[in-house]
């Protein structure tokens, strides 16, 4: 049972390593697509500058129009700056973890994924937690060891029986060998170490008693999780929607300011306002993603199925 219990761990520390490996290659996605934002918000920043630049050589606007416009580029270049030295140590770390060379180049090939959830009962969700996740699979082996050194600490204060025999040769020369046998048989009685038998017992009932409550803590614990992963993936999901709608609402607002600032009815206050108004929905909605897909590497650990769920949660390629 103890060695079935350390097999079940090791594979109980396998799935923790996958879903730390996991984590950590979402937040460098994330981070990447962070950048990827970035520079599209610089790049809209920078064709804004060159129209005030071209506005106010044409007496439309005034220089404050284009200092506006020439600190929010400045402004999206330093984010660029600053997600793309984040997404290197985010690479660093994590090539760290999973054992390449810290000069190994390599690329993140999936993207940030979004793929809804499939509907899963949340009473057979745990059932197959319980049944499933190598740490309670350990935590009952176990007790199955725990209730073996019991029975044999009772086992030890039995009356036992033993049989010896012996056969061999005697003799000077080989020719003269005679043969010789014993044969006895004698019965153990342990009349006065009862005491300390009834202390054995005692302490092995007492490791048992200890380790049927970590186990039943143990399914209580996984219910939580399991319960508590189905909330986050619920939630994150809903963020994800809104996350989108307020994107697509903020780059419906950018577009708009940007025509009334092209007409001459608006400063560029206005499209600046809607700039950060962008920038705040994409980031928004890129945490949104990553607490969605943390959501459901979480939910697999906690369903014991960590090696196959976590790709078929995420959706990531193979």
């Amino acid at each position: 049972a103890l060695v079935r219990a350390a097999e079940f761990s090791r594979q109980d520390v396998r799935d923790q390593v996958v879903t730390l490996i996991s984590t950590m290659y979402l937040q460098a996605v994330s981070t990447a697509s962070r950048i990827d934002a970035a520079r599209s918000q610089q790049a809209t920043a920078e064709a804004l500058y060159n129209r005030a630049v071209t506005m106010k050589q044409a007496g439309m606007v005034a220089g404050i129009e284009v200092l506006r416009a020439q600190v929010q580029s400045q402004n999206q270049r330093q984010r660029v700056i600053y997600f793309e030295n984040e997404f290197a140590k985010q690479k660093l770390a994590l090539a760290r973890a999973i054992g390449l060379p810290l000069g190994q180049s390599f690329t993140l090939s999936d993207a940030m994924p979004y793929h809804a959830l499939d509907a899963m009962p949340l009473d057979e969700a745990v059932r197959t937690a319980l049944a499933g996740r190598s740490d309670r699979k350990a935590a009952a082996e176990m007790l199955r060891a725990a209730e073996a050194n019991r029975q044999a600490a009772i086992a030890a204060s039995f009356p036992s029986i033993g049989f010896n025999a012996d056969y061999g040769d005697i003799g000077p020369t080989w020719d003269t060998l005679l043969g010789t046998y014993s044969v006895s048989a004698h019965v153990r009685i342990p009349l006065f170490q009862g005491g300390r038998e009834r202390g054995r017992i005692l302490q092995a009932g007492a490791a048992l008693a200890q380790q049927r409550a970590q186990l039943a803590d143990l399914d209580t614990r996984i219910e939580y999780e399991v319960r508590a992963a189905f909330l986050d993936v619920t939630s994150a999901d809903e963020r994800v929607r809104v996350a989108q709608t307020a994107a697509d609402l903020a780059s419906q607002q950018l577009t708009q300011a940007q025509d009334r600032f092209s007409a001459g009815i608006a400063s560029h206050v206005e499209v600046v306002q809607a700039q950060e108004a962008v920038a705040t929905a994409s980031d928004n909605l890129i945490g949104a993603l990553y607490a969605h897909n943390l959501a459901k590497a979480v939910l697999a650990r906690a369903l014991g199925m960590v090696e196959s769920g976590t790709e078929r949660f995420l959706g990531g390629q193979s």
